[in-house]
């Protein structure tokens, strides 16, 4: 006994060690590295992980939430071309759980991320679409669900039994309109493919739609074979909804018909059916139903009791439906309004990113502005430079020219005054000699004065002119300044500038030397300057 109960010890630690282990439950984080590491390893989908993935996996189901969210924002996520089927394949879990406001906030992210959503004949886009109609149907958004049902029903990859859904679900969206014609062209069309398709339970629900309508037509024999159909499908595959809502209908076909027998008995399994039910949708339906039953037996006083339990429920179902749909509008104005703040964010940033763009774009461009400026005045200052260069040669070049015309002109002068100094030795020699002197000699002497051209005033314009050229403003200074010096003083004056000796500036002037030493002293006193190397030194700094 003693060794079994050893065996049966260490048996259940091994079962609670394994159960803890395999049953280790994971936080948002957790398991986001886990499938990260996992898609780095194994190299498979994101898609295909989240298959193993379940809200059993983790803590509480307050983490599993995270836990997706915070899936659909990790880069390593959103960065792949599958990013929008991920965030499909997450709203459709969802969805089929019935967690439509969970479901949407995905399915819109696919919405938003997908290129060419309404176009694309990417294969999951087809239950893409049919899950956000449906979603959008019971939003009571019936434009929008028409809008996506529509596209499902006619992409491509479409399947045969999604058509039967799409189909019943836009026959709903009509009759919720009031267009009940187009609502039954469309529940037909479902109904024929749930039998082209032999989709028993399928068939089974459309057939009691067929037979409700049927009914309001007064079509009395259509509608029990339809729904009486309806009722043995719901009641072989325990739909009890189906087959409560069929069997109210069933027991208002013998009412109509005075069956009373068939609808005592059908009552009484009617009864059963409720016997451990909580829907009150369900329960409205009994008295509603027993209201008439009721009234058909006579039992007045059952049927008002019966009113009051329906109008009790009925209010009850009124809140409730009223209270899901301010729910599910809340949801969506405050879902659209954090949509339309993200939006708004984006934009901004979208903004701000161009902005900074603009700004960079525009310091680049005033940047290689600058530049070119920059080069430019460069390049103009050494062109500036080069032509002030070329300007200055070409001024130097020209003080050379005039300096050598100057100096081939003073050449010139120089040999005049020389021969007219020769001239004059002659005269004064002839003029001692004459006595003495043929008719021939005084002759030739007449001839030699008559062909010899003695210094003119226009030697002295080119003169001053070429002087002008080297000393701009030189004559002018005297004559403003000293208006009482005469022209042979100036002109003595230019002859010092140029540093030329007495005896040059005498046979320059065709003056002795002495006459040139008497002018200089005039022009010293003149000028109020004592010694000749004050005058020289005067004249140098003009």
């Amino acid at each position: 006994m003693k060794h079994i109960y050893y065996r049966l010890t260490a048996l259940f630690f091994s079962c609670v060690l394994i159960s803890f282990f395999s049953g280790a439950t994971l936080d948002a984080e957790q398991g986001v590295a886990k499938m990260i590491s996992e898609q780095e390893t194994k190299g498979v989908s994101f898609i295909r992980l989240f298959e193993d993935y379940h809200s059993s996996d983790f803590s509480t189901n307050a983490e599993w939430d995270r836990f997706l969210r915070k899936l659909c924002r990790q880069e390593k996520v959103t960065e792949r071309e599958d990013f929008p089927e991920l965030c499909y394949a997450i709203g459709r879990r969802l969805s089929d759980a019935q967690k439509y406001r969970e479901a949407y906030y995905f399915l819109y992210i696919t919405l938003r991320e997908e290129k060419h959503v309404y176009t694309s004949q990417k294969p999951y886009l087809a239950l893409f679409h049919e899950t956000l109609g449906q979603i959008y149907y019971f939003f009571r958004r019936f434009d929008l669900s028409e809008k996506h049902l529509k596209i499902a029903l006619h992409h491509s990859h479409v399947t045969e039994i999604s058509k039967i859904k799409l189909y019943n679900t836009l026959s709903l969206i009509y009759r919720d309109k009031l267009d009940n014609k187009t609502s039954e062209w469309y529940l037909q069309k479902a109904y024929n493919q749930a039998v082209k398709l032999k989709d028993e339970a399928w068939t089974g629900i459309l057939s009691g739609n067929l037979g409700y309508i049927a009914l309001s037509k007064k079509e009395n024999e259509k509608a029990r074979k339809l729904i009486q159909f309806d009722y043995e499908v719901s009641t072989k595959s325990a739909q009890t909804n189906s087959q409560i809502n069929a069997l109210a209908l069933l027991i208002e076909l013998d009412l109509m018909e005075n069956k009373l027998a068939q609808a005592s008995l059908k009552m009484k399994v009617f009864d059963s059916l409720m016997k451990d039910e909580t829907n009150p949708q369900l329960w409205g339906t009994l008295y509603k139903t027993k209201i008439t039953y009721y009234e058909k037996l006579g039992q007045y006083e059952m049927a008002l009791n019966s009113f009051r339990k329906y109008i009790s429920y009925k209010k009850i179902n009124d809140e409730k439906r009223q209270f899901l749909n301010i729910q599910n509008a809340e949801f969506q104005i405050e879902f659209e309004r954090k949509q339309g703040e993200n939006n708004i964010y984006k934009e901004k940033k979208k903004t701000d990113d161009l902005i900074i763009l603009g700004l960079f774009v525009i310091c680049l461009i005033l940047g290689l502005t600058s530049f070119i400026i920059i080069k430019q005045i460069q390049r103009k200052r050494f062109q500036d430079k080069e032509l002030l260069t070329l300007r200055a040669q070409k001024m130097e070049d020209e003080l050379h020219a005039t300096e050598r015309e100057m100096r081939a002109l003073l050449s010139t002068m120089f040999d005049k005054n020389k021969v007219i100094f020769e001239l004059q030795e002659q005269v004064e020699a002839f003029e001692k000699n004459q006595h003495f002197k043929t008719d021939s000699e005084k002759e030739t002497m007449l001839n030699d004065l008559q062909s010899f051209s003695l210094l003119t005033e226009n030697d002295w314009i080119e003169f001053k002119r070429l002087f002008e050229k080297l000393n701009p403003g030189f004559f002018d200074f005297f004559q403003e300044r000293f208006p009482e010096i005469t022209a042979a003083e100036i002109r003595l004056a230019a002859l010092i500038k140029l540093n030329l000796s007495n005896l040059e500036m005498a046979r320059t002037l065709a003056i002795s030397p002495d006459s040139v030493r008497k002018t200089n002293l005039r022009l010293r006193k003149k000028l109020n300057i004592e010694s000749l190397d004050d005058l020289t030194r005067f004249i140098k700094g003009i």
